[in-house]
């Protein structure tokens, strides 16, 4: 009981911070931002934008691209940790705002930066167990409610955005989502964590270090997992942390930089919904075609790290 993906969307908001305004409100430049990050601008949402409504932007751009309507939808599946709600979900809350009529399921999975390839392994499994014929995945976050403006090590790393997947069942085992892996560390997760104040701690050098090794020992097993090399990938899109962590990642596998999609310039890290923007950039620019294979390695707050192998 396989996929195949049907329709895509995603939503950028409209203010756009460069590093050139970060240089007006704090000690830095961008200069220092580049060479350390890769990061020249990143969006921000307005303050009465949430995750919600970017989430049903994207939701809805993937309907009109897949020409289906949310009641062909038998399940959304939602990656965010920044609802500005507790309660109740973002993938509920977007089905209401989408008309839904038919009672869908819709639930939010929190795996930080991670979030991306967890949403995607709970949709593998549901179609394994042929459960539902069409399924959500949207990534949506508002990272911009946890900067630390003191902090200009962790102001200038994140942004906004959203964006969404369709896929439907197929009876071919090799499209759509071919195979997940997800990991976790929670001994760790003082390195990386969101403090009671809703502000980002980080420590830096320690999470580098993770980063830079669980990313591609996560792309390694599922590679070996699904008995391929990283001759069959035709993409790799790496969570867009650190253009120096992508880098080191795409060294360590062997990959030639020419075969990674890099969106870390424009968008900065917007934690869960980096992989599907990136996606939905390589496809809207005619980089990434139909039929290609896509692996993608992500790393994120948990500790939590994994793999996705993607037929488009």
């Amino acid at each position: 009981m396989g996929s195949r993906l049907v329709g895509y969307g995603s939503y950028l908001p409209e203010k756009i911070m460069t590093n050139q305004d970060f240089e007006k409100i704090m000690d830095t430049s961008d200069e220092w931002i580049v060479q350390r990050t890769g990061m020249r601008e990143r969006h921000f949402a307005r303050d009465d934008e949430t995750v919600v409504d970017m989430g049903v932007i994207a939701a809805q751009r993937a309907l009109e691209r897949a020409n289906l309507t949310i009641d062909d939808i038998d399940m959304v599946v939602v990656a965010t940790t920044t609802s500005e709600l507790d309660f109740p979900s973002v993938g509920v809350q977007i089905l209401g705002k989408l008309g839904a009529t038919r009672d869908q399921p819709g639930f939010d999975v929190r795996g930080a930066c991670t979030g991306y390839i967890y949403a995607l392994h709970c949709a593998r499994a549901f179609f394994t167990a042929g459960m539902y014929r069409r399924i959500m995945v949207i990534g949506a976050e508002k990272m911009s409610r946890f900067i630390n403006w003191d902090d200009r090590s962790t102001a200038v790393l994140f942004g906004d955005g959203a964006g969404a997947l369709i896929f439907e069942h197929s009876t071919s085992s090799y499209s759509g989502i071919i195979d997940t892996v997800v990991m976790g560390d929670g001994k760790s997760f003082d390195m990386l964590h969101g403090t009671p104040d809703h502000k980002i701690s980080m420590n830096g050098p320690e999470t580098y270090k993770k980063a830079v090794t669980l990313m591609p020992e996560a792309a390694s097993y599922i590679m070996e997992h699904a008995g391929i090399t990283a001759d069959n990938v035709d993409w790799i899109i790496p969570h867009q942390a650190n253009l120096r962590i992508i880098n080191s990642g795409a060294e360590r596998l062997g990959f030639p930089l020419e075969k990674i999609l890099v969106t870390v310039d424009k968008h900065a890290n917007t934690s869960g919904a980096s992989g599907v923007l990136a996606l939905a950039y390589g496809m809207d620019n005619g980089l990434i075609k139909q039929g290609q294979l896509i692996l993608y390695p992500a790393f994120g707050s948990g500790l939590t790290w994994g793999a996705a192998l993607i037929r488009v």
